[in-house]
């Protein structure tokens, strides 16, 4: 009974003193005089990355380090809250897990909302609260206007140049080719279907059949091929640079299309080889190049460039067409900004540009009873602790046709998907009324392949004479 009369002591002595230092970081630390309204650009640049080493490296700058008792006496949360806090930004910067658009919005996001250092972070780090100087310093470097033009915009079509058009001719049949399987049965288009948003509408993709005859399947959901080419990097874990490695990949899978080594390529150019268009094709491209695992990727990679799909109705908006989308969705595209969701799901494609944790707030599997997960995002390409759970943000273009949605591929009503991101990410429910709105707004990213709205093309829009 004494050991723990001592310990609620001390702990009432902690809070005391925890709630003094709260006192002097609201009452005695008040913010000084507001900046003058011409401040030298470069001068406001160096004092805004010296208020960010001052204010958020504690939890976000490249080495963190927290009191060991505090953290002891909250049951390690204060650990727990530095480790996700890196996870969601790192002021350092990391070009291979976040692209610079995407750090600029989520300080942006902070600015807007204040809702950064987290109340329970400021009772205890007295001063680590940001001033309204602090913001306005803040915002000569991030500003809203900034974050405004940056955060969307429209997409583009991508034509080939001249000299690439037979290129991306080549890689049109051989995304189509099946002989890039060892069962001659699979090809690009059998997981990426054009004519279905670029997916297959699979949660689980089917490959080569295994030893029982039956299809294997793959270990994520297939994402949508349309838009892939401003990808930080391609397939959710980010294993490959970009579509040429990604190209690669699906072959030598066991299995997606069955073949497993790098000198499998010469089995798969060999069967190429027997046929004398793709001879006469590969010859007039490449030259002396030939048919190689190196060529064939390259062609695919070019032609996949060419997937974008402009002309939504949001791009129209942003082109100027106020009426392209309606009251609701503009409500929608408003709650999308103000929840934080473009700070991810933001550029062109709007996605595509890092890799996210799916846990932000709430374990995403849990909404997912009795999947089996094989996957973890990141970690599973760099083997870093850190990278746990991080997957790409996938593209919102065209998403009302590229369901099931997430890596589980365990959900197929795009409404639902979007209550499960409020949870995971923002850490609450809005009412129906707004989550009706944002998935009216998501509806309206739907775009146009070769002029044609992509909810209207079938296999005889996208597929090679003969092949349809």
């Amino acid at each position: 009974m004494k050991k723990l009369i001592s310990y609620l002591f001390g702990l009432a002595v902690l809070l005391l003193i925890v709630g003094g230092m709260a006192l002097v970081s609201w009452v005695v630390l008040q913010p000084a005089p507001p900046l003058p309204e011409r401040v030298d650009m470069a001068k406001a640049d160096a004092m805004a990355q010296e208020l960010l080493s001052a204010k958020c490296a504690a939890c976000h700058g490249a080495t963190t380090e927290y009191n060991s008792f505090i953290n002891f006496v909250t049951g390690g949360l204060l650990r727990s809250d530095i480790e996700n806090a890196r996870r969601g930004w790192k002021m350092e910067g990391d070009p291979a897990v976040r692209s610079g658009l995407v750090d600029y919005l989520k300080v942006d996001h902070v600015l807007r909302t204040r809702n950064m250092p987290p109340t329970q972070y400021t009772i205890v780090h007295p001063g680590s609260r940001l001033t309204p100087q602090d913001v306005a310093l803040l915002r000569l470097r991030f500003s809203e206007q900034g974050a405004a033009r940056r955060r969307f915009a429209p997409l583009a079509a991508n034509d080939p140049a001249p000299e690439q058009m037979m290129r991306a001719q080549l890689g049109f049949l051989l995304y189509h080719d099946a002989r890039l399987s060892t069962n001659n049965q699979v090809s690009c288009s059998s997981c990426h279907d054009m004519s279905l948003g670029g997916t297959d509408h699979k949660a689980k993709s089917e490959g080569v059949p295994g030893a029982d005859g039956k299809p294997q399947l793959g270990g994520v959901n297939a994402p949508t091929v349309f838009n892939a080419a401003g990808h930080i990097r391609q397939f959710w874990d980010g294993r490959a640079a970009d579509l040429k490695e990604q190209a690669g990949g699906p072959p030598l899978n066991p299995v997606e299309m069955g073949y497993a080594a790098p000198e499998d390529w010469e089995d798969i150019s060999a069967k190429l080889s027997q046929d004398p268009l793709l001879v006469s094709l590969f010859a007039h491209v490449y030259g002396e190049r030939g048919i190689s695992g190196d060529t064939i990727t390259d062609a695919i990679a070019a032609f996949e460039r060419t997937l974008t799909t402009p002309g939504s109705a949001f791009d129209r908006f942003l082109q100027g067409d106020d009426s392209a989308l309606d009251a609701e969705q503009k409500a929608g595209m408003k709650a999308f900004v103000s929840y934080g969701c473009a700070t991810c799901h933001a550029g062109p494609a709007l996605g595509g540009l890092s890799f996210e944790p799916i846990n932000r707030k709430a374990e995403l599997r849990a909404h997912f009873p009795g999947y089996e997960e094989g996957a973890y995002g990141l970690q599973d390409f760099t083997k870093k602790a850190e990278h746990r759970d991080l997957f790409r943000v996938p593209t919102l273009r065209n998403v009302a046709l590229t369901y099931p949605y997430f890596h589980t591929g365990a959900v197929r009503d795009l409404q639902e998907a979007v209550r499960i991101m409020f949870d995971t990410q923002v850490g609450s429910i809005p009412a129906e009324s707004t989550l009706r709105s944002v998935t009216r707004f998501l509806e309206a990213q739907t775009g146009c392949f070769r002029g044609k709205p992509l909810q209207n093309l079938t296999k005889d829009d996208v597929a090679p004479m003969g092949k349809k």
